[in-house]
């Protein structure tokens, strides 16, 4: 029979904690895998800094956007022309 739930074996223990304080409490134990861990490829449980997004790359992005969208209608808009053309 394959291993029990995180889930299942918060519902067998019946206790008053909430699941999120539960397995928190059972990960500091070392009764269930730190989550955060499990998902880290060398085990290294230090976070990378957060790299922020500056006003000037906000703007740049906002600017690609806009560009892809005046694109995107010129390209339709030539398309239903082309069509129109054709179909007279």
């Amino acid at each position: 029979m394959s291993e029990l739930t995180a889930n299942q074996k918060y519902k067998e223990s019946k206790t008053e904690l909430s699941f999120k304080e539960w397995l928190k409490n059972e990960q500091d134990n070392g009764v269930l895998p730190d989550h955060e861990t499990m998902f880290n490829y060398d085990g290294i449980e230090d976070e990378l800094p957060k790299k922020k997004t500056t006003k000037k790359a906000k703007s740049s992005m906002l600017g690609l956007n806009i560009l892809g969208i005046v694109a995107i209608g010129t390209l339709v808009y030539g398309l239903s022309q082309m069509s129109n053309a054709n179909g007279e």
